[in-house]
């Protein structure tokens, strides 16, 4: 029962997949598909998971596809509610933006509102759980200052000791959600720390319909960033890869030469060429990265890896050894394997040792 359960689940993901190929630019081909669809409870279970519910109630409206009713009502309810806070998380954006602004800090809208407001048909259908905003490190202070103004700021300062050192963002919150991630590296996954200054050197202009002035990546540096994002997240939301498949649709000029040149001079080549690579295999997006023969054993290691950690329960010692495992496999040398390797070891005991001697360690090795 448990095996056929699994299968039931396993089916429905690869049914959702084939329809998110087929979205937005094959209508005939979705509508076929859909016809093929034996659960679609569970499809739509999947595809809430994934985040791309509300996208999918889009284009079956758009074909005329009825669900059973029950479903169609569960889905109406969820939209109504995913709406109501999608228009919180735009006014906390526009309210967070305007606020650097008057102080003069550059900053770059990643992924989150205005992503969804530039793919998306409405952006109301891309759910945000937080804002991510990029800023140079050394605007940073100034740009946590300039938010405190309007009640953000470190939950404890311990936290924020420990990501300012160990991590790519901190966390700022208040009262009322959403949190900020506020980036003052664009990554620092695969042994690499990535400075933001040359991303924002690079920054466009987004003219919004509404709301403050918003830059954005650059569509080379935006591709980038998705893949490497999604990566490290272990592909675990389909909406990372749709991200990159709507990029790519509104960007068929990508200019793939600058984009390798950058990414080379990163040393995040293997990641991004394995994001390419699972972008095809899960819903048939060819790049000209995702057929490089020669990383083909290094592709089969991570694949197997991410297959394994996704059956290991999260938290657990075999969840973490996989997850250490894929992301060494894909650092780009033996010099970023390393370095990667050595920051997570180094963590690992720390924590242990201040989850059996909290009064003798500093409060940041709990991180």
């Amino acid at each position: 029962m448990k095996r056929d359960v699994k299968d039931l689940s396993v089916n429905s993901e690869r049914m959702l997949e084939r329809l998110l190929t087929a979205m937005p630019e094959d209508p005939a081909r979705f509508r076929d598909l859909c016809g093929g669809v034996e659960d679609w409870d569970l499809l739509l279970t999947r595809a809430l998971h994934h985040n791309v519910e509300s996208l999918l109630h889009h284009y079956l409206q758009q074909i005329g596809f009825t669900l059973p009713s029950a479903i169609e009502e569960r889905g109406h309810r969820w939209k109504t509610i995913k709406d109501l806070w999608q228009t919180h998380v735009q006014c906390a954006l526009d309210e967070a933006l305007a606020t650097l602004d008057a102080a003069s800090i550059p900053v770059i809208a990643l992924k989150g509102p205005i992503l969804a407001e530039r793919f998306y048909p409405d952006p109301r259908m891309r759910l945000s759980a937080d804002l991510d905003l990029l800023v140079a490190s050394n605007d940073l202070d100034r740009a946590i200052a300039a938010l405190k103004t309007i009640g953000y700021g470190a939950a404890r300062e311990s936290e924020a000791r420990f990501l300012r050192k160990y991590h790519y963002h901190i966390n700022l919150s208040r009262p009322c959600p959403p949190l900020i991630e506020l980036h003052f590296r664009l990554s620092d996954g695969f042994g690499v720390e990535v400075p933001a200054k040359e991303f924002l050197s690079r920054a466009r202009v987004y003219g919004r319909r509404a709301g403050p002035v918003a830059y954005i990546l650059s569509p080379e540096d935006e591709m980038l960033y998705l893949c490497i994002h999604a990566t490290v997240h272990r592909f675990l939301r389909l909406s990372w890869l749709y991200d990159i498949k709507l990029l790519l649709l509104r960007h068929p000029d990508l200019d793939w030469a600058a984009l390798m040149r950058r990414a080379q001079s990163l040393r995040l080549v293997a990641p991004l060429r394995f994001a390419c690579e699972t972008l095809q295999a899960r819903l048939g997006v060819r790049t000209p990265f995702d057929d490089a023969t020669h990383h083909r054993t290094r592709t089969r290691i991570a694949n197997f890896l991410l297959a394994a950690t996704a059956r290991q329960p999260d938290p657990s010692r075999r969840f973490l050894l996989g997850k250490l495992g894929f992301m060494t496999a894909l650092c780009d040398g033996p010099g970023t394997a390393w370095a990667f390797l050595h920051r997570q070891l180094l963590l690992i005991p720390r924590r242990r040792a201040h989850r059996h001697f909290p009064s003798l360690t500093p409060e940041e090795w709990s991180y």
